[in-house]
C-alpha cells in the first residue's frame, strides 16, 4: 500500500511540474529585435495597408517614407500617391525615415530623400529619378510609380501591378533598353530607348503589360 502511495506522489509531483511548465511558457520572453530585422516591421502611414499588400508579394522591403517602400538598398523603389493625389509624389515622398536611409547607405536613396528638388511630382518623366527607369499605374506619369535600377527582367504581377502600366519613363544609369510585353512570350507591346519617356502608351496597350525585359545598348 505504501509503495502504491509513493508511486502516485511521485506521478502527482511530475504532473504538477508539467502543469507549472506549461503556464510558465508564455512568460518567457523572446529576445528584443535587432537592428538588422527592422525591415521587418509593419509599415506604418496612410498607404501602410498598400505597402502590408506588397510585401506579401516580395518580402523584405524597407519603408523609407509614408509613401515610400524600397528593395536591395533602393536598387528597387515603390511610390504610392498619398490619399487624395493623383501622382506619386516627388522623390521618396512625405516623413521620410532619415535613419532607415542613412542605415542603409545608398547614394540612391540619398539623392531622392531631400526637399525634392529636380523632380517633378506631377506630369513630368522627370518624377522617374535618374539612374531608374520606372512604370506608372495612370498616364502623365501619375498614380503608383515602380522604379528600379538594377533588374533587368521582371514580371508585373510580383510588385502588384499587373495590366496596370499606363506610361512610363527610361532614365537607367546602365543605358539598359526595356522591351515591354503582354505576358512573357507574348507579344511586344512597346520598346524604351535610352533615354526615353511615354507619358501614355496608347489605348490599345494600355493595362496589358504583365513582363518585361532589357537589354544593354553599347
Amino acid at each position: 500500500m505504501f509503495a502504491k502511495l509513493g508511486a502516485l506522489g511521485r506521478r502527482g509531483a511530475l504532473m504538477t511540474a508539467g502543469v507549472a511548465a506549461v503556464l510558465l511558457a508564455p512568460m518567457v520572453a523572446w529576445p528584443a529585435a535587432s537592428a538588422g530585422t527592422a525591415e521587418q516591421e509593419l509599415p506604418t502611414g496612410p498607404v501602410a495597408d498598400q505597402m502590408i499588400e506588397l510585401l506579401k508579394l516580395q518580402p523584405g522591403g524597407v519603408q523609407v517614407s509614408d509613401n515610400a517602400l524600397a528593395w536591395e538598398d533602393g536598387a528597387t523603389v515603390v511610390v504610392w500617391p498619398s490619399p487624395g493625389e493623383e501622382a506619386a509624389p516627388a522623390g521618396l515622398g512625405e516623413n521620410v525615415r532619415a535613419d532607415v536611409v542613412e542605415s542603409l547607405d545608398s547614394a540612391l536613396l540619398a539623392e531622392q530623400s531631400g526637399s525634392g528638388q529636380g523632380f517633378s511630382a506631377m506630369g513630368s518623366y522627370t518624377s522617374c529619378p535618374s539612374s531608374y527607369y520606372c512604370f506608372y499605374t495612370s498616364s502623365n506619369y501619375d498614380g503608383t510609380r515602380y522604379q528600379f535600377s538594377s533588374t533587368c527582367t521582371g514580371s508585373a504581377s510580383s510588385w502588384g501591378f499587373n495590366n496596370q502600366t499606363s506610361s512610363w519613363a527610361n532614365r537607367s544609369g546602365s543605358k539598359k533598353i526595356i522591351y515591354a510585353y503582354d505576358y512573357n512570350g507574348g507579344p511586344l507591346l512597346w520598346h524604351e530607348p535610352h533615354p526615353s519617356q511615354n507619358s501614355y502608351v496608347g489605348s490599345s496597350d494600355n493595362n496589358r503589360m504583365s513582363y518585361w525585359r532589357c537589354s544593354h545598348t553599347q
